[in-house]
């Protein structure tokens, strides 16, 4: 004989005193849920109501829902995320894909994602503490998982060629000071080797050892002269 399922009812419902937007529900023979006093009163909870199954599956992903976007917010107050980074973390957490992408949705309704000002703000960070050239930048974006079009979007507006040869030109005279006391080609090469895993191009690179080598031979040329 099978056994009859288990009443479910509201037992009580209680505003949570660290927020007072916020309702806590206690379902008899479900469990605990918290709530936004708004979403509770849209799914009809009361105090004494019954609650079905499928009613306890709303307001169980309502739940879930409210705490992924508290935790997302928490992630975002630590750095400014990406959309990506963003989705990775929820999942983490065991949230349901429909339920990361309900949570995404509303916070970039909201305008707390938006990958091309995470773009910007990356690059222009980058730039200001570690100089590096487009070819870094990209990849760095590209893991945060970054949508290409945005990435080269962002990267033509902020790094032009004349600045990233720019950037070369000075990263490659402040490193070369602390390659002064080797031989000419062990520097050399040690340098070509910093600039590219800085991320600057063929081009640059060779533009700015250029204007270094002009720079010697202006040099020793005056100290030579008369």
């Amino acid at each position: 004989m099978a056994s009859a399922p288990v009443a479910m009812r509201v037992a009580h419902i209680r505003t949570w005193p660290q927020d007072l937007s916020v309702v806590v529900v206690h379902v008899e023979g479900a469990g605990t849920y918290r709530l936004g006093a708004e979403t509770a009163g849209r799914l009809g909870l009361r105090e004494g109501a019954d609650v079905d199954s499928a009613l306890l599956a709303r307001v169980a992903t309502a739940a879930s829902i409210r705490e992924g976007t508290l935790a997302a917010l928490r992630l975002l107050q630590r750095r400014l995320r990406s959309r990506a980074e963003l989705n990775a973390g929820l999942r983490r957490r065991g949230l349901s894909p429909p339920q990361v992408t309900a949570i995404l949705s509303d916070l970039e309704r909201a305008g707390w994602i938006d990958d091309r000002r995470f773009a910007r703000l990356w690059i222009e960070d980058r730039m200001a503490l570690r100089p590096r050239g487009a070819r870094a930048l990209r990849a760095e974006l590209r893991v945060r998982g970054v949508a290409p079009d945005i990435i080269e979007a962002t990267l033509g507006r902020l790094i032009s060629p004349e600045r990233e040869d720019g950037v070369a030109l000075d990263q490659a005279r402040r490193r070369v000071e602390r390659l002064r006391n080797l031989p000419p080609d062990v520097a050399r090469r040690r340098l070509v080797g910093w600039l590219q895993r800085r991320g600057f191009g063929g081009g640059a690179i060779a533009r700015a050892l250029r204007v270094l080598a002009d720079t010697r031979q202006e040099g020793a040329n005056a100290c030579s002269a008369p």
